[in-house]
C-alpha cells in the first residue's frame, strides 16, 4: 500500500520539488516506510510507500525507466509471473523487481491493453515525456483509489483529497450534493467525491491528460466482457469455483508481515479463511482469525432470519480445520466514537456505519498488536462466491425459460418468508418495471418517503440538494427492489471502498485482501451458468458444493444470517446522556442545522425504548438513524474546524 501524488502544469511553468513536498508530507500516513519525489520540466510525481509485499524491499518510487517514461503508482501485482511472460521477461532477470516497475515495463510493451490483464489492487499513474501525457488507471473494482482536480492551467492527482489539497490552488470546498447522497445511502456515483471539483478515476477506467489540459477517459473493463463457462457436470463447477478461490486466496498471502483473516460463520469469510489455513498447512504453519461477538452476557432478541453470535459457527470451522486460532473481540468493550476523528484525518470523509465501525477497528489494531498487517477477508463474496441467485429468475422469463422461471418462484416461496403473491412481486414484477415507469400515487408516495426511514437529513435539505432526482439520474433505487442487473452493481460496492480501505490501513497499518474480488474469481463466478447458484433448490448452491468436505456441515447448511454488532443498543443506552449533550453541541453547529434533523435525534434520545431494538423500525431510527446523524454531524464540526 502507497500514497501517490502528481502535478502537471499547461502554463508553461516548471514544477520543483518543492511544488510537490507539501502533497508528500500529507501522504505519509498512506506510506510511512519511505517518500521521494522526482520533478522533471512541467511535470513532477510524488510517492510514500508502506511496505507489505517482499517485493516492495526494492521499491524506489517515483522509478523512471531507461525510456524516460516514470511510473507512481498504489499496487500490489497478484499475476506477477503471468504478467512477466506478456513483458517478455525473466523470473531470474526480475526477481528483484518491485510490482512497480513490472508494471511499467509491461506498460511500455502493451500500451493500455495491461490493465485488464493486471489482477489485485492499483492506482496507477504514468508519466511518457515522448507523448507529454500523463495516464492514470484504476483497478477493475475500484479496490484502490486515486483522486483529481484540474484547475487553471495545471492538472493535480493524489490518492486521497487530503493530499491533494496540499497543492497550491486545490480549493477544499465540501460537496454539500455528495454530503446529502452519502446521508441517504445513494453510493452510485464513484466519480465525484465529497468535495466540489475534486473528483475519483472511477473504477475500471483510464484518465489521460496531455499537456495541453485536455482530459481524455475510457473504460478498459466491463462485466459484460466476460465469456460464459461451460462445464460438463454440476460437480465440474463446484471443484472450478474451489480452484479458483484457492488460488486467489494463495497469491494474495504474498506478504512480508504474518497473515491472518477475518473469520465469521457465514460463507465467504470461511471459505477463505479454511483455504488460507490449508496453505499454512502445507507448511506446518498456524492461521489466526479474529471474529467479532456480542459481549458474554448478551441474549438480547434477533429479527427473525438472523443470529447473533458467530461463535457455534467459528468453533466449528476450528475444530474441523485445525490449525486457526480464533481471537474473539467482543463488541461490547469497543467505543464506536472514539476514533472517529482520527478516522476523519485519513478519510477526509463521514463514516457511514457507526455500530460496527468499533468493533472492526477494534480487530484491525489487535492484529496489528500481534504484528499481523495482512488479513484476508470475503467483502465481496455475496455479489461473486455466494450469490444467492435469486435475481436470475425474471431473465429466464424474459427469455422463455417458463419451466425454470416458475420453479425457482416456488423455491423462493418455500424458502423465504414471503408468500407466493410476495414472492411473485419480488421476483419477477419488481425486476420488471423500471423504476421510471412505476408512476402510481403509492408507487411515487414510497419512493419520496423510503429514504427517511433511515437518514438524519433535514427534509428541506434533501429536496433543495435533490436527492432523489439526482438518485434517479444515477439509476439508484431507494427501495432497494430486486433487479436484474442488481449482481453486476454489486461488484462496484459503493463509491468510497477504495477511500475506506486506504484510511484503514493508514490509521492501523493493517491491509485487508479479498481473494472474492479476484478478478479471476470474479470471472468464474459470472461466467458460469446462472442456475448453478440454485442447483437442488438450495441457494448459494454453488459455494456450499465446492467446499462440502473442507467446511463443517453446519456452517454449510446453515441459511440464517449474522447479525454484526448485534448489542449495539446497550452501548448506546449506557451512554445516552453523553449524547443528548453531543446532539445539543451539533445545535451550535450552523452546517449542522442545516444539514441534520436534529430535533429527530434529540427525540429519538429523549423517547428511547426500553426493548424491541430487534424491530425494523426501531432499528432503523436508532442504529440507522440516530447514530448515522451522530457521527455525520461529528464530521460537519471536523470539517468546520479544518477550514
Amino acid at each position: 500500500m502507497s500514497g501517490i501524488a502528481g502535478l502537471i502544469r499547461f502554463d508553461g511553468r516548471s514544477v520543483t520539488r518543492r511544488d510537490l513536498e507539501r502533497a508528500a508530507n500529507a501522504l505519509n500516513q498512506y506510506g510511512p516506510d519511505r517518500a521521494e519525489i522526482i520533478a522533471t520540466e512541467n511535470c513532477g510525481l510524488a510517492h510514500a510507500l508502506m511496505r507489505m509485499t517482499p517485493e516492495d524491499r526494492f521499491d524506489r518510487q517515483p522509478h523512471r525507466n531507461a525510456s524516460g517514461s516514470i511510473i507512481t503508482a498504489d499496487l500490489r501485482l497478484d499475476n506477477r509471473d503471468e504478467l512477466l511472460a506478456h513483458a517478455g521477461v525473466s523470473r531470474t532477470e526480475a526477481a528483484e523487481w518491485p510490482d512497480s516497475r513490472l508494471l511499467l515495463t509491461a506498460w511500455e510493451k502493451l500500451g493500455d491493453d495491461v490493465w485488464a490483464m493486471l489482477r489485485g489492487p492499483f492506482a496507477a499513474a504514468i508519466w511518457d515525456p515522448r507523448g507529454r501525457c500523463m495516464t492514470l488507471a484504476r483497478d477493475h473494482l475500484g479496490l484502490n483509489v486515486v483522486t483529481w482536480h484540474k484547475g487553471r492551467g495545471f492538472f493535480a492527482f493524489a490518492s486521497m483529497p487530503n493530499a491533494l489539497f496540499a497543492f497550491d490552488n486545490v480549493p477544499r470546498e465540501l460537496c454539500e450534493e455528495k454530503l446529502a447522497d452519502f446521508l441517504v445511502l445513494n453510493h452510485a456515483d464513484h466519480a465525484t467525491t465529497m468535495y466540489r471539483d475534486v473528483f475519483r478515476v472511477p473504477p475500471a477506467h483510464i484518465l489521460r491528460v496531455k499537456s495541453d489540459g485536455s482530459i481524455g477517459q475510457h473504460r478498459y473493463w466491463l462485466p459484460a466482457d466476460i465469456r460464459p463457462l461451460r462445464r460438463r457436470s454440476d460437480a465440474d463447477y463446484a471443484d472450478g469455483l474451489r480452484e479458483c478461490l484457492d488460488l486467489a486466496v494463495r497469491r494474495q498471502m504474498r506478504s512480508i508481515h504474518p497473515i491472518g483473516c477475518l473469520l465469521s460463520g457465514g460463507l465467504d469469510s470461511s471459505s477463505v479463511s479454511v483455504l488460507a489455513a490449508r496453505a499454512l498447512g502445507e507448511n506446518n504453519q498456524r492461521l489466526a482469525a479474529f471474529t467479532g461477538v456480542p459481549g458474554r452476557d448478551f441474549d438480547g432478541p434477533v429479527p427473525d432470519g438472523c443470529y447473533a453470535d458467530e461463535t457455534p459457527y467459528v468453533e466449528a470451522i476450528r475444530k474441523k480445520t485445525g490449525n486457526i486460532d480464533v481471537d474473539y473481540v467482543h463488541t461490547d468493550t469497543c467505543d464506536d466514537f472514539a476514533p472517529l476523528e482520527r478516522f476523519f484525518v485519513a478519510l477526509d470523509g463521514p463514516v457511514r456505519n457507526p455500530t460496527n465501525f468499533g468493533w472492526t477497528m477494534a480487530i484491525l489494531q489487535r492484529a496489528r498488536a500481534q504484528g499481523r498487517r495482512v488479513l484476508l477477508g470475503g467483502l465481496h463474496g455475496n455479489t461473486t462466491i455466494s450469490w444467492n441467485g435469486w435475481s436470475q429468475t425474471a431473465g429466464h422469463l424474459l427469455r422463455g425459460r417458463l419451466l425454470l422461471a416458475y420453479q425457482q418462484w416456488r423455491l423462493f416461496y418455500r424458502n423465504t418468508p414471503y408468500s407466493r403473491w410476495a414472492a411473485l412481486r419480488k421476483l419477477i414484477v419488481e425486476p420488471l418495471i423500471p423504476t421510471r415507469l412505476g408512476d402510481w400515487k403509492d408507487h411515487r408516495r414510497r419512493r419520496s418517503a423510503a429514504w427517511r426511514d433511515h437518514a438524519p437529513i433535514r427534509a428541506d435539505f434533501a429536496a433543495t440538494m435533490a436527492v432523489e432526482s439526482r438518485a434517479r439520474t444515477v439509476g439508484h433505487d431507494f427501495l432497494y427492489r430486486a433487479r436484474r442487473d442488481e449482481r453486476i452493481r454489486g461488484l462496484a460496492q459503493v463509491d468510497y471502498l477504495g477511500d475506506w480501505q486506504a484510511a484503514e490501513k493508514a490509521v492501523t497499518g493493517v491491509e485487508v485482501r479479498d481473494p472474492t474480488a479476484d478478478i479471476d474469481v470474479v470471472s468464474y463466478c459470472f461466467g458460469v451458468p446462472s442456475e448453478q447458484y440454485l442447483v437442488e433448490g438450495v441457494d448459494r448452491s454453488l459455494i456450499r458444493r465446492a467446499m462440502w468436505g473442507l467446511l463443517p456441515e453446519t456452517v454449510l447448511t446453515n441459511r440464517l444470517s449474522g447479525l454484526q454488532g448485534a448489542d449495539w443498543h446497550r452501548k448506546l443506552e449506557a451512554r445516552r446522556g453523553e449524547l443528548a449533550r453531543e446532539i445539543a453541541e451539533l445545535s451550535k453547529s450552523a452546517l449542522a442545522r442545516r444539514v441534520l434533523d436534529l430535533d429527530r435525534l434529540e427525540n429519538a434520545i429523549k423517547d428511547c425504548p426500553g426493548g424491541g431494538w430487534h424491530k425494523a423500525e426501531i432499528f432503523r431510527e436508532y442504529n440507522l438513524a440516530l447514530t448515522r446523524g451522530l457521527a455525520g454531524g461529528r464530521f460537519l464540526r471536523w470539517i468546520e474546524s479544518a477550514n
